[in-house]
């Protein structure tokens, strides 16, 4: 039989911290809270001599109910708990239970006759408790199971604990409670912490009209939590809260977190109000300057779509900025892709969009860069989107930092990479081309058939080395809208004047466009694949522009531009995709890249095909 912690209740009740107690869970009840639609459970607590009926489970630990560890007649080792007076006349407190041992099971039916500490009859709280006041979180004697996190220039043994029963202060009033011990169910507290990213300033149009917000996200010694500016709060709180520094934070309200947009490890977020008394801090007590959970690139292949996570790798290569059209609003964006890769033998296409695109300095050459907080997708293979309160910096000054750019140093740059934008195929990494990935997935011609590449509901990608056999110059180029975006093919209105349909005017100029169809073949077979305006220039070796003029004034040379080209050979990266044209469905390849040969990488990857043969035999 357990020995349950006599006289435990009304201690924490009297506001006095008790360490580990041993408590019997007698009565337990579901409940919704109709302000989040969270579930919580409220329990009846029992220490051998009394009752009290009103303690809540912390949500994280709600598993424990849906799994049936916890349940009426559970003994427990109450490690880390809140205690709130609600109200003082009829004194009414609420345990939080926010971590606990379950120790065993005792039929409830045995235990001793009680003197029920309920709203109706316990001893009313010390009077130092006022109303609505927190008493501080009893701390464990042994820190929780920690999870894997660094932190910024300190090691694991460096980093400060929270004390277990001394507050480390107050501000405005209210005593300094740790991020991690943060609930809805608090009034009066305060944080300080320090502010580790913070957002552009947003607007937003709703049912309830148009206005702006911003977000940042503080650490201290115990976690990380969200906060969130509407409106005035925007206003007031913008400038002054800066990366890096330390506040002190209060009366800010608390609601359960939306997973959506929030990533960080906590149920909870912060949202500022009228009310909300925000004051820098010059003593930072050794608060940690970022909170990571690292992942290899290799471990992309095992997390899902629209997750987060924390990457650090070398840049090796860097592609222009480019503007996409999206369409569901119909609004430009910039965008830039980066290739990283890092000492687990793998790569990833990482993705800046707007002023982040814009801003990074592509002559940093290959630079170490850390992303807190990336979006993975999985389109075409593993990447990622770095999101507005992603947090990038370059060559950061921690030990992962270090090790990966010696490895990269030391050969890394020159070793077989696993390409997981790319459908996770092996291609080296030694390119020396700015193409976001280089060449990957690598097939004969003959395999687009015999694999049914682009039969799919999605285009599939693979690169293969082929020959030109023909390139076919009948309709191979149009007369084009010169205006900025628009490729639309112009009519000559035989007055000087082009007409472009889509955008609604006559022009007095035009531009060529190319669309070239080529017959490819290697060593096993042939197939048609079309190029587009660029990779159409590089297998022509010409201008379009200049293609044109010799199409309206030296035929010959036209024609003969076009017999040039064949049996080069090329390292075409080639699209298949089903569809239907005339009522009739078939297959369409047509190249997304088209490069020279490199012979020293051709050498590379066939040596690298015969080492696995060999293996295989």
């Amino acid at each position: 039989m357990f020995q349950l912690s006599k006289g435990s209740l009304k201690k924490i009740l009297d506001g006095t911290n008790v360490t580990d107690p041993i408590l019997q869970i007698l009565q337990m009840k579901n409940i919704q809270n109709n302000m989040d639609g969270m579930t919580r459970y409220k329990v009846s607590l029992f220490d051998g001599e009394t009752q009290h009926t009103f303690g809540i489970l912390a949500t994280q630990q709600n598993h424990l109910v849906e799994s049936n560890q916890l349940k009426i007649g559970s003994i427990i080792k109450l490690e880390e708990y809140a205690a709130n007076v609600l109200s003082k006349d009829p004194p009414k407190v609420v345990i939080i239970l926010l971590n606990f041992e379950i120790l065993g099971h005792m039929d409830p039916n045995q235990k001793q006759p009680t003197n029920q500490a309920n709203e109706s009859n316990f001893n009313e709280p010390s009077k130092h408790l006022q109303n609505n006041e927190n008493i501080e979180p009893n701390k464990p004697k042994q820190p929780q199971q920690e999870k894997a996190k660094n932190f910024f220039n300190k090691k694991d043994a460096e980093v400060e604990k929270p004390s277990s029963n001394n507050p480390p202060g107050t501000f405005n009033g209210f005593k300094i409670f740790g991020i991690s011990s943060l609930n809805p169910y608090q009034n009066k507290w305060s944080i300080k912490a320090r502010v580790t990213n913070k957002s552009a300033i947003r607007t937003y149009s709703n049912a309830r009209g148009e206005g702006k917000l911003f977000n940042i996200e503080l650490i201290d010694n115990t976690g990380e939590i969200r906060a969130n500016g509407f409106n005035e709060q925007c206003d007031k709180f913008y400038e002054m809260l800066q990366i890096d520094r330390v506040y002190h934070i209060s009366k800010a309200t608390l609601k359960t977190a939306n997973k959506q947009y929030c990533k960080l490890d906590n149920d909870y977020e912060m949202t500022f109000n009228n009310e909300t008394q925000i004051e820098p801090c010059d003593e930072a007590d050794n608060l940690p300057h970022m909170s990571l959970n690292l992942v290899k690139l290799s471990d992309l292949t095992n997390r899902a779509a629209n997750d987060f996570v924390d990457v650090i790798g070398v840049v090796k290569s860097v592609g222009d900025v480019t503007t996409i059209v999206t369409k569901a609003t119909n609004r430009e964006l910039k965008k830039r892709e980066l290739s990283i890769v890092d000492n687990s033998g793998c790569a990833v296409t990482a993705t800046l969009w707007g002023k982040q695109a814009e801003d990074y300095d592509a002559a940093d050459g290959n630079p170490v860069i850390l992303l807190k907080g990336a979006k993975v997708g999985d389109y075409n293979g593993k990447n990622l989107s770095v999101a507005s309160t992603t947090v990038i910096q370059i060559n950061p000054d921690i030990p992962e930092a270090h090790t990966v750019r010696g490895w990269f140093d030391q050969g890394g740059c020159d070793s077989e990479i696993q390409d997981l934008s790319n459908q996770n195929t092996m291609t080296s990494s030694n390119s020396g081309s700015a193409n976001i990935g280089g060449h990957s997935n690598w097939k004969f011609l003959d395999q687009l058939k015999d694999e049914k590449l682009g039969m799919g509901d999605k285009a599939d990608y693979f690169s293969t080395k082929a020959y030109v056999l023909y390139a076919k110059k009948d309709n191979s180029m149009y007369m084009a809208c010169p205006g900025e975006n628009c490729n639309k093919k112009v009519v000559d209105q035989n007055d000087g004047t082009y007409r472009c349909e889509k955008c609604s005017r006559n022009y007095p100029n035009f531009k060529w466009r190319m669309i070239l169809n080529l017959n490819l073949a290697d060593f096993a077979d042939s197939n048609w694949a079309t190029c587009f305006q660029e990779t159409a220039e590089t297998i022509l070796d010409i201008r379009t522009d200049e293609l044109g003029e010799l199409k309206s004034s030296n035929s010959p040379r036209f024609d003969e531009i076009f017999t040039e080209c064949a049996f080069k050979e090329f390292n075409f990266k080639l699209r298949a995709k089903m569809e239907t044209y005339n009522d009739e469905r078939r297959v369409k390849v047509s190249a997304v890249t088209v490069e020279p040969i490199d012979y020293v990488q051709s050498g590379r990857r066939m040596l690298q095909k015969i080492k696995q043969f060999a293996e295989n035999q």
